[in-house]
């Protein structure tokens, strides 16, 4: 039993003092997966540690120092390692955010039902333009800004960037409506105006996370990198789900419109916008609330498999971009030129590209590095590239809003291809490889943020701009583009127009007043839209194809205009009204108060409009329709046509000789 029994007092090898040390930071042994925590997959080395665990009994060794832990390589650092905040910048975590995300999107779809629903009422705030615009745009961009902020930035400064993003859109909205004088006119720029605000939005939400979630106005360019793509993974997932969304319930060939088509006893005898708009409303809020960090159900970690794969897909197609970029260059020297927007696209997957790559890691693999090497240097000859096609469209024709705001982005995409050439030149002296383009992108983004913002606004109005270049080209002898200045001009425009006309240049004041006295071009709603804009109101009648794809613009005045507008609306009824055995289509446009309705008929020619209706003077008339109170009947004895060389002749009875109102 010699093993079991202890001899003497001497000290033991493990007791020595040589192995009594702490580590100065505690070894962590949370799970790293736990739903809800905000740390990456694998941690990260650069945030800041933890206040070390002092050791019970602290002894002084004289011995030797005590060793120190190292730190991990980079290769361990993870693609979004979303260290915690320095800072305890928000409290508001609560497992149960997603009634606070529902109840804000479903808010936003009444908000945005309610500006339509009085702009057709004629009911304020619809019924002011101004307003309606400026609510419209902010009522569009702010929930959203507070939807992805909830649970991730303190309440109070998430209100306060909320309410400042609100009233900067806003704001945007009401110069936006006086620039195109006024609401019938149509407003060529609103989808301009809305990427430029979410191009705004988006970078100012970036830097605002990144600061609030590193404590500091300056955050490393890792935890930028992070957020940027987390954000652009979250706002994939909004996408995915808003878009299947309105495909289903909100387009007019969506499921529910079918389904009210079939079966009337789902047509509820309300607005559809009143059921669409809040339910896409509540499927926006979902698709965020699924990638928010606060969730308990395990799909907290949804956002980082996709902005991982977004990273990895843009990655790895690098080298195919820098081939496909190489080709482009070859061919615009050798062979036909690259259209100018295939070289700006070209250009910002390019941009895109050398971004996933360049993550902020010390070593990276030599195809990576080579692959930037050589797409910071054809980055710049695409945009020279498509410099010269812009310049070569502007000598020819002159500035318009598109040619300016493409001159913007060739600047800012060749600030960035400048930028990255002269990391890739420094690079090769040493230091850490593509290390400058981290600054560079930096102070970038802020230019990005004014940038956006003075275009959409009276700074720099890419259409004020294009007419002032319009007007010093007519004043330098050259021909001005009238069509753009009438029919795009907006009120810039017209003003400009009208001060031709009292030019002292005959010819300039004869083709200005001839270009003001002709009626702006009306922009032709596409086939699509035609279908969309149609409510059918007969079961199982379908729209056909030769109706929606002719150009109706020459029939203005006798068809309804949901026919020539991209966004008017009407409603259809298949009938049989001549009696030929075949179904004639009754287009009905207005309300109940007021409505007027053309009779298509098919013929040799296609889509005809052979007859119309008008209102009774008796409300009620519609409703009675969509209830489908509506049949033909033969007509009425009395009045009876005229035959005048073979043509027939019909009398129009005199007002006031209509049949009463039933009570």
């Amino acid at each position: 039993m010699r093993f079991f029994r202890k001899d003497n007092d001497a000290p033991r090898w493990v007791d020595t003092d040589a192995l009594r040390w702490n580590p100065e930071d505690p070894l962590e042994a949370e799970p790293r997966f736990a739903p809800g925590n905000d740390v990456g997959w694998t941690g990260d080395w650069r945030s800041e540690p933890r206040a070390a665990v002092p050791d019970p009994a602290p002894e002084v060794i004289a011995s030797e120092p005590a060793p120190q832990p190292e730190p991990p390589p980079p290769a361990a650092v993870s693609l979004l390692a979303e260290a915690p905040e320095a800072a305890p910048a928000n409290l508001n975590r609560a497992p149960r955010l997603w009634h606070a995300r529902l109840a804000i999107g479903f808010t936003q779809g009444l908000f945005v039902w309610g500006l339509l629903a009085g702009r057709e009422a004629g009911v304020w705030p619809g019924s002011d333009p101004y307003f309606f615009s400026a609510l419209m745009l902010a009522g569009l961009f702010a929930p959203l800004v507070l939807l992805e902020g909830l649970g991730e930035i303190e309440t109070r400064l998430l209100a306060l960037w909320s309410g400042t993003a609100a009233a900067v859109t806003a704001t945007l909205g009401l110069y936006h409506h006086w620039r195109i004088q006024g609401l019938e006119q149509p407003s060529y720029s609103l989808f301009t105006v809305s990427v430029l605000c979410a191009l705004m939005l988006f970078t100012a939400q970036v830097m605002i996370r990144a600061m609030l979630r590193e404590g500091r106005a300056l955050p490393p360019y890792r935890a930028l990198f992070d957020t940027t793509w987390a954000l652009a993974a979250r706002l994939l997932v909004w996408a995915v789900v808003a878009g299947f969304a309105w495909a289903l319930i909100g387009s007019g060939n969506s499921l529910l419109n079918w389904l009210r088509q079939t079966n009337p006893a789902l047509d509820l005898g309300m607005a559809p916008q009143l059921l669409i708009l809040p339910l896409i409303g509540l499927a926006s809020a979902a698709a965020l609330h699924l990638t928010a960090p606060d969730c308990r159900s395990g799909t907290a970690l949804l956002r980082r498999p996709i902005a991982a794969t977004l990273i990895t897909c843009f990655t790895v197609a690098l080298p195919m971009l820098v081939l496909a970029s190489a080709a482009a260059l070859a061919m615009h020297l050798t062979a036909a030129p690259l259209p100018l927007a295939g070289s700006l696209a070209l250009a910002l997957l390019l941009l895109l590209a050398v971004n996933a790559s360049c993550r902020g890691e010390e070593t990276r693999e030599a195809w990576r590095k080579a692959s930037e090497f050589l797409a910071a240097f054809l980055l710049v000859g695409l945009v020279a590239m498509a410099a010269l096609a812009l310049e070569a469209r502007v000598a020819a024709f002159g500035w318009t809003g598109l040619r300016v705001l493409a001159a913007a982005a060739i600047l800012m995409l060749g600030a960035y291809g400048l930028s990255y050439a002269a990391a890739a030149l420094i690079s090769i002296g040493g230091g850490r490889w593509m290390q400058r383009l981290e600054g560079a992108n930096r102070l970038l983004a802020l230019l990005l943020v004014g940038a956006c913002l003075a275009l959409a606004s009276p700074l720099a109005d890419p259409v004020r701009l294009a007419v002032k270049a319009q007007v010093a080209r007519a004043e330098r002898g050259e021909n001005p583009d009238f069509p753009w200045l009438r029919n795009k001009g907006l009120r810039f425009g017209q003003d400009a127009l009208l001060a031709m006309t009292r030019s002292d240049d005959p010819l300039l004041a004869r083709d200005a007043a001839i270009t003001l006295s002709v009626a702006p071009a009306a922009e032709a709603p596409t086939p699509s839209e035609i279908g969309a804009n149609i409510i059918l109101r007969t079961p199982g009648a379908r729209l056909p194809s030769s109706l929606l794809e002719p150009d109706w613009s020459a029939f203005a005045g006798q068809v309804p205009p949901c026919l020539t507008r991209p966004t008017a609306t009407c409603e259809a009824w298949f009938l049989d009204l001549d009696r030929d055995g075949r179904n004639e289509i009754l287009l009905v446009y207005g309300n109940d108060a007021r409505w007027w309705a053309a009779v298509m008929k098919h013929g040799p020619e296609g889509w005809r409009p052979a007859a119309s209706l008008a209102a009774p003077p008796c409300r009620g008339s519609l409703d009675a329709m969509r209830a489908g109170d509506i049949r033909p009947a033969e007509p009425l004895p009395g009045w009876r046509d005229l035959l005048v060389a073979d043509m027939r002749l019909t009398p129009t009875p005199a007002p006031g000789s209509y049949q009463p109102c039933l009570k």
